[in-house]
């Protein structure tokens, strides 16, 4: 069962990833596009969700779902510029708590020479 949810959860990035360059090309109209970006937004907040859940420390795992659920809930709320830039900071924060969080036991220590 986990394999087939990665396996359509990888089949829609590649969709919406392939509907977003022929978007470039085509200029689709303003629905066909405002229904690719609830996708992708929606599924960066699943990935972000689901991603919380592997944290061991609890204020990481709230503040990096908290970001994933805001990212499916945006969809639903009209646009406004308060609200888009709150979006992109719940984009951001995952990938840098990510990028800058210092594991306190590595999987792979280094040997002494």
């Amino acid at each position: 069962m986990k394999n087939v949810l990665l396996t359509v959860f990888k089949i829609s990035i590649l969709l919406v990833l392939a509907g977003k360059i022929l978007n470039w090309l085509l200029n689709f109209s303003d629905a066909t596009n405002q229904l690719l970006n609830i996708v992708m937004f929606s599924i960066i907040g699943i990935a972000y969700t689901v991603m919380g859940f592997y944290w061991n420390h609890k204020l990481t795992k709230i503040v990096i779902t908290t970001c994933g659920l805001f990212l499916i809930a945006m969809n639903f709320f009209p646009g406004s510029t308060l609200l888009q830039i709150v979006g992109i900071v719940c984009i951001l924060t995952p990938m840098l708590i990510a990028r800058f969080h210092k594991e306190e036991n590595p999987v792979i220590k280094p040997t002494k020479s």
